[in-house]
């Protein structure tokens, strides 16, 4: 009987296997646009059993159709949701022995509207599972879980491959960058590989082989997952100065002894309700030295509408060894390491290469004071295109998608670009394939304000710069900006009856902004704009004789700040 036993229980396995077979049947769903009834591509499409959980989801293909086989009978319904559209359901149905469903969802764009979403407004307690906390939250959230499931979902499917390339670059303390690149050989399933959601949030992100630590990035799977979103809390977060998005922060909701944990943002554009990038930093790090470690993923959506992960990095200290008087050894920080990689193709099923990715190359860098300290959301673009970016809160940057050739990249802090005041740019060479590295230090206040004023300062005097805006902080173009001041009195003259008032102008540009050079330092400066001929909105204004001028925003009819 004993030897039977086995037997049975595969005969048992087996004629279930079997019965399920024959009952399970095959759900179509096509999606389509109610304006041009063209199929969407890559929309979600989520198969929902009659209690309301999603069995399984698949992304539509180039026909709008998502096709969910060996779909045991029930009662379900179907779930179309798609960036800048409406989510629809289906009515519910059955699905039986004898038939199979087909059913068609017409999705409505309509605007997302968070452009309008003020982050401060009902501002509530960071807390766990965003898609319950507050409507602002959950309908930032909404979109940014749209952007994740399809990442995440395009790796399941297996829907691309990818030939990537790794790159690790040094910055010592004594100034010296390492930097190597190497492209990975064959093709790879995933952009990169992390660890499960449960064993990362359990064991933590960052753990030690041997005298190693070792770095995990978080991917979609895991910013989505339950096991994330429950030990995690989450709040709106104001983006960048100049960078129209709005974050969606989130922190651990307990620090535990020996985990490291993540915290950070995922930024989501407000005009298109894209989920652009995500910066997080390791929580609860462990390390003998003051030194902190973190990380960006960004997304890119294809033109298919199916999302990547185009490019990612970590940066984490460099530690090494240090022999006292004594004998002992102590940990010390070298420098910091920024490890990572980027797709260089994207090849879809079929041997088809998207193109774009293979044959070019890119500019990237960090901006940094005069004191060292990063530089953030200062613009980085490159003269006659229209590409350009913002650095993060490591003052880092990217410009990638290029050909070969010569550029010049320009840059230009958050107070300056207010002011309309451009450092010269930087000429660089990109190689095909390649990433050039380069580190740029942003001029100073003083250093723009002689830039804005080289060769149009004889005498060697201040400069007063800016920009020119009406009541509603919009700049106004061809405005008149007058300063004047008291002539000087040669000495031992007497006073005259009338004081000399000497007067300098300049007209401002099509985007408000104003330059006059050569002024006086020490006395007072009467500055005013005029406008149709009014003079209006006097202030004063003095220029120490160290200073080598000021840069002031100018209020039509408010004066000087």
């Amino acid at each position: 009987m004993a030897r039977l036993r086995p037997l049975s229980l595969a005969v048992a396995v087996a004629l279930t296997a079997f019965t399920e077979a024959a009952t399970a049947q095959t759900v179509l769903l096509r999606v389509v646009s109610s304006e041009t009834s063209e199929p969407i591509f890559g929309a979600i499409a989520h198969l929902v059993a009659d209690a309301g959980a999603v069995v399984r989801s698949v992304l539509t293909d180039e026909q709008g159709r998502a096709l969910f086989t060996s779909t045991p009978a029930a009662r379900y319904r179907l779930r179309a949701e798609m960036i800048g559209m409406t989510t629809l359901d289906t009515e519910p149905f059955d699905v039986t022995s004898l038939t199979s469903a087909v059913h068609e969802l017409r999705l409505v764009p309509r605007p997302v509207g968070l452009a309008g979403i003020d982050v401060n407004a009902g501002r509530r307690a960071c807390s766990p599972r965003p898609a319950e906390e507050g409507r602002a939250l959950a309908v930032v959230w909404d979109e940014a879980r749209k952007a994740l499931t399809a990442a995440a979902l395009t790796e399941l499917q297996g829907l691309y491959r990818y030939q990537t390339m790794r790159f690790e670059r040094d910055e010592l303390g004594d100034g010296v960058v390492n930097q190597s690149e190497s492209r990975n050989e064959g093709i790879r399933r995933a952009p990169f590989e992390t660890l499960p959601p449960a064993d990362l949030v359990e064991r933590g992100f960052v753990r030690r082989v041997g005298t190693e630590l070792v770095y995990y990035a978080p991917d979609a799977n895991v910013l989505l997952s339950n096991e994330f979103t429950g030990s995690h809390c989450f709040r709106l977060v104001e983006g960048p100065e100049g960078v129209d998005v709005v974050g969606i922060g989130f922190e651990p909701l307990e620090r535990r002894r020996g985990v490291t944990d993540i915290e950070g943002t995922m930024w989501v554009d407000r005009g298109t309700a894209e989920l652009r990038w995500l910066d997080y930093a390791y929580f609860n790090l462990d390390l003998p030295v003051d030194a902190e470690a973190g990380g960006q993923v960004t997304f890119q959506r294809t033109p298919s509408g199916r999302w990547i992960v185009p490019d990612w990095w970590i940066e984490m200290p460099i530690l090494e060894g240090r022999v006292l008087g004594d004998g002992s050894r102590r940990a010390q920080l070298a420098g910091m390491r920024r490890g990572g990689g980027r797709v260089l193709d994207v090849i879809e099923g079929g041997g088809r290469s998207l193109g774009g990715f293979s044959a070019r190359g890119g500019i990237e860098g960090l901006v940094i004071d005069s004191a060292g300290q990063p530089v953030v959301g200062a613009r980085v673009g490159i003269v006659g295109w229209n590409q350009e970016a913002f650095t993060d809160s490591l003052g880092a940057f990217s410009l990638l998608g290029l050909g070969g050739g010569e550029y010049a990249v320009w840059y230009v802090g958050p107070q300056a670009a207010a002011h309309g005041l451009l450092p010269p740019p930087v000429d660089r060479s990109v190689i095909p394939g390649e990433v050039l590295f380069f580190k740029v230090s942003a001029p100073t206040e003083r250093e723009l304000l002689r830039e804005v004023c080289r060769g149009r300062a004889p005498s060697g005097g201040a400069s007063l710069a800016g920009r020119v805006v009406d009541l509603q902080g919009q700049p106004m173009p061809h405005v008149v900006v007058r300063a004047t001041w008291p002539a000087p009195r040669p000495a031992g003259a007497p006073a005259p009856a009338i004081t000399v008032r000497r007067r300098l102008e300049a007209t401002t540009r099509e985007d408000g902004t104003y330059s006059l050079c050569d002024l006086p330092r020490g006395p007072t400066l009467d500055v005013s704009t005029i406008a149709n001929g009014e003079e209006v909105g006097a202030g004063r204004l003095t220029i120490g004789a160290r200073e080598a001028g000021a840069i002031r925003e100018l209020r039509h009819e408010d004066g000087i700040p």
